[in-house]
């Protein structure tokens, strides 16, 4: 085994982490084994009873949800441009040890 399999080796080991972190960031992924589910459509503001502003706070508690499905996409996609990229550096990895290029 040589230096580059060595570094190799570690960028692969980082990009699996990093797939493994993007696949803990899926909502539905936090309710596995649980009795809970994660919210579906709309919530419906006849939970909160006859409270006052019911309407408007089912509307800020969708808004919520929405927020949290958002920063858990974007973290996904970021996960997988840092996967790539580690896959890109342990290419160029390789190639400067074979002394090919593309």
């Amino acid at each position: 085994m040589g230096f580059v399999d060595v570094h190799i080796q570690a960028l692969e080991e980082c990009g699996r982490q990093a797939n493994r972190v993007k696949n803990m960031l899926d909502l539905d992924d936090a309710f596995v084994n649980t009795e809970v589910t994660p919210p579906r459509g709309d919530t419906a503001s006849s939970v909160f009873g006859t409270v006052e502003g019911a309407e408007g706070l089912a509307t800020k508690i969708d808004s919520v949800w929405a927020s949290v499905r958002s920063e858990l996409s974007e973290g996904r996609n970021r996960m997988t441009n840092v996967d790539r990229a580690l896959g890109q550096v342990a290419d160029n990895f390789r190639d400067a040890e074979t002394g090919s290029g593309a």
